[in-house]
């Protein structure tokens, strides 16, 4: 987590300076004629900005932070990743959280690979269907259930509610990365805006 915190700051500055310059790059192209280019500060230009700000950011890619981030915390606070204790009841948790990942593969398996499945598309097809929009939502699933398994085994979770400080615990370690999520994607959209 230190390195996270050393350098994804530098990064959200890096992007911060890249989208100031091009916020004067593009008015610089367009005050100079340049075909394609639209320009940041024309009126146009700061109606896009301002107007379209929370819709540039909902993307599909936002959901899979959040959830992944989640699934982070979940994994990371039930010990499942901690290697130093190793006795009876941590092996007996591993192999039940075991049971519980490959038995919820498995009902993933029948669910997206039987010839009629429930998350096959209409045409019978694994890309797109409900299977591939809903894939990084299943890998959070399979993830926070195998580990809350482990932890109420193992005694890392006593009650239900640890399990939501655990998740709520990934998203504070994560939020770093959401603020990169918003400077880099609001860059790709501006990018986009002014050259496409």
């Amino acid at each position: 987590m230190s390195c996270m915190n050393k350098f994804i700051p530098r990064i959200a500055l890096l992007l911060l300076a890249a989208e100031c310059v091009l916020v004067l790059l593009s008015w610089l192209l367009e005050a100079t004629q340049t075909d394609g280019v639209r320009s940041l500060l024309s009126s146009e230009g700061l109606r896009w900005y301002f107007g379209q700000y929370v819709a540039v950011l909902l993307k599909p890619q936002l959901i899979w932070l959040l959830l992944l981030s989640g699934a982070f915390g979940t994994l990371w606070k039930s010990g499942l990743v901690d290697y130093r204790a190793s006795n009876y009841r941590r092996h007996f948790a591993i192999r039940a959280s075991l049971l519980v990942l490959v038995l919820l593969l498995c009902g993933l398996l029948l669910l997206a690979f039987l010839p009629s499945g429930l998350l096959l598309s209409s045409t019978g097809r694994l890309w797109p269907s409900p299977f591939s929009r809903s894939l990084v939502l299943l890998l959070t699933l399979i993830i926070v259930l195998a580990s809350a398994t482990f932890g109420f085994l193992f005694r890392t979770f006593t009650k239900p509610i640890d399990v939501f400080n655990a998740f709520s615990w990934g998203l504070a370690q994560c939020a770093p990365l959401f603020v990169l999520y918003l400077l880099a994607t609001h860059l790709y959209e501006s990018l986009c805006y002014v050259f496409l």
